[in-house]
């Protein structure tokens, strides 16, 4: 349970908002992402899906660094690497564990299908276990200790000349066994959908809901009733400098189960270079 609450939040994040089904456009093109991750919290969603303060009585402390990397191989066709270093702090009347690290790594292949007015991506990719994971419950492991495998169709449309867009993107990601824990964490549906605004060319304004909705967890070859999902609501901004964007919002989860329940706050950089 620990390692759900503590690390459950961060699994939609790890979707964090990218220029979508509008591919890089050109080989060599590439987009660059940098966004800091910070939630501090008492909360969780029970598995009822009850707000509460946690049961152990604990404070889950959370930051994450999420560098993404989208790099163009041709005009439809890109490939995207993502790579989390996490700082993980749990603290209760009994405990204060703290471990940090590089998290799991994703990389996805992503083609744009459709081109045109509403432009439509396929995306499939998986997640490594790079990042540390033990058996140790004094440690917390800052990885999942198996692998994942995503698919996500994309979907979007600019509605230029006003200067407004809105995005959408369902995926299911299928999560193997960690051999290791004899643990399968369960399959999971996956969502976002997103809407942005530039009052100004150097000025943006979005709203994003996204999360997702796990299967039943099977441990030992037994299936449990302990599944996840997390529902969350975030609004943003941004400036632009130059060719950099500069960005801070808010993450607020409004239903979940088995997951942290606590506000989030997102600061990311950006920038595109090349052809």
């Amino acid at each position: 349970m620990r390692l759900a609450a503590v690390t459950a939040a961060l699994l939609v994040l790890l979707s964090s908002s990218s220029p979508a089904q509008w591919t890089q456009g050109a080989p060599g093109r590439t987009w660059i992402k940098t966004a800091f991750f910070r939630q501090n919290t008492s909360e969780e969603f029970s598995a009822e899906g009850e707000r509460r303060e946690r049961i152990d009585q604990g404070v889950a402390d959370s930051r994450v660094l999420f560098t993404d990397v989208i790099v163009g191989l041709h005009r439809r066709i890109d490939v995207w690497v993502q790579i989390p270093y996490m700082d993980l702090r749990f603290e209760n009347l009994v405990d204060t564990l703290r471990s940090s690290g590089i998290g799991d790594v994703r990389a996805w292949l992503r083609w744009q299908a459709i081109a045109g007015a509403w432009p439509v991506s396929v995306r499939a990719g998986f997640k490594a276990p790079v990042g540390f994971n033990s058996l140790d419950v004094q440690q917390i492991p800052v990885g999942d200790g198996q692998w994942d495998l995503e698919l996500w169709g994309e979907v979007g449309h600019s509605f230029w000349p006003f200067p407004a867009y809105w995005e959408l993107w369902v995926g299911y990601r299928a999560r193997f066994e960690n051999e290791e824990l004899a643990k399968d964490p369960g399959g999971e549906y996956t969502f976002l959908t997103e809407t942005g605004w530039n009052p100004t060319a150097w000025s943006l304004a979005k709203v994003t809901l996204d999360g997702f909705v796990g299967k039943n967890w099977i441990v030992e070859n037994v299936e449990t009733g302990f599944s996840r999902s997390l529902l969350t609501l975030q609004l943003g901004g941004g400036l632009r400098t130059g060719p950099i964007w500069l960005e801070a919002g808010g993450r607020l989860p409004l239903a979940g189960k088995n997951v942290t329940a606590g506000p989030q706050l997102v600061l990311a950089l950006s920038f595109s270079a090349g052809p």
